[in-house]
């Protein structure tokens, strides 16, 4: 009998999590519906804003509705969360949210991962906050709204939109490192998310997807210029995650090759966030090219052979929480909500 996949116990887990007081309403824990059909992991409908820590909950939904930022799977016509517990906005959100105001403890938290850290820098392309301050990790990032570095818009007839459509970034950090370069982190952020064999690159949709992104993949000194041959190597990534995670790391690469550099960055690289704990993503490699190329190997351990070390780091999501959790400068009402909330493996 197949064991049940991480995605499986987090559902189980929440039957007996979302009872809990401190982190939901009563109301809230009513079970709520994910496409029509009523669920236990899912939060009464009316209470999808529940899904997010009450301490950014009412700042965190402010801020995507004044940027025109769609929740994914989102109630009230996306301008609230989505209901369904095992959510990886909400969670990215949760984690991160509470540090848009805290250089310090952005530094100090990203710092564990890039030790060249100096100095944390505010988004300044993106939207003052409501207190008239710039945050210091924005959500849903495709770039300076004026400009569209993958083309995507030209072939939709509009400008880029953040968190659908387009390619976004979970997140982005910016800051200062030690030899004075400026440095932007575009993040990824996974959860619960597992994925099937399907390809994304047949079929008219699917030429338009390999026309779209080609000249920017097969760019000489491009971040995948050395891996000998890029037609065959660009084919086998028009699977899931790695046409998601191409796509990112294209987007990088334009925000720091451009003229007009993104925000003075001077290097763009990729952070990858996923809980260890969620093999079905981590070790499952669904494109059979990438599998026969690196065999043995899994979708992290392929994309570190794929592109330059300083570009992609990969870190598990239990670690930042135990970061969070022993990080004194933490709120703690948040590290409370976030063991009880993510603590599958949280020893404590």
């Amino acid at each position: 009998m197949k064991a049940p996949s991480f995605r499986d116990r987090e559902k189980e887990r929440y039957g007996k999590v979302k009872k809990d007081k401190d982190l939901f309403s009563e109301e809230a824990q009513k079970e709520g519906q994910y496409n029509k059909i009523k669920r236990e992991f899912c939060l009464a409908d009316e209470y999808s804003h529940e899904n997010l820590y009450r301490g950014i909950r009412d700042s965190a939904i402010t801020y995507f509705l004044i940027r025109g930022i769609p929740w994914h799977d989102g109630l009230k016509g996306a301008h609230l969360p989505s209901n369904h517990l095992c959510c990886s906005q909400s969670c990215c959100v949760n984690f991160l949210f509470p540090l848009v105001k805290r250089p310090d403890l952005v530094k100090s938290f990203f710092g564990f991962y890039f030790p060249g850290i100096i100095e944390a820098l505010p988004i300044d392309a993106d939207k003052p906050l409501s207190d008239g301050t710039l945050p210091y990790i924005a959500f849903e990032w495709t770039g300076n709204p004026d400009r569209d570095y993958l083309k995507e818009g030209e072939r939709k007839g509009r400008k880029p939109t953040r968190g659908a459509n387009f390619t976004s970034a979970d997140f982005i950090v910016r800051f200062r490192e030690k030899d004075g370069r400026i440095h932007i982190v575009l993040g990824e952020w996974k959860y619960t998310e597992e994925y099937g064999r399907a390809y994304k690159g047949s079929g008219r949709d699917g030429q338009v997807r390999r026309n779209t992104y080609t000249q920017f993949f097969k760019k000489k000194d491009g971040v995948f210029s050395a891996n000998g041959d890029l037609d065959k190597l660009y084919d086998g990534l028009f699977y899931e995650p790695f046409y998601q995670m191409m796509r990112l790391q294209l987007l990088a690469q334009e925000m720091e090759d451009s003229e007009e550099k993104e925000m003075d960055a001077d290097i763009v690289s990729v952070l990858h966030v996923s809980p260890e704990a969620n093999t079905g993503l981590r070790k499952n490699v669904t494109s059979a090219c990438l599998k026969d190329k690196f065999p043995g190997k899994g979708l992290l351990e392929i994309w570190e052979e794929l592109v330059p070390p300083d570009r992609f780091k990969s870190i598990s999501t239990e670690d930042p929480l135990n970061r969070i959790v022993n990080t004194p400068a933490s709120d703690p009402e948040w590290v409370n909500y976030l063991k009880k909330r993510y603590g599958w493996n949280y020893p404590g």
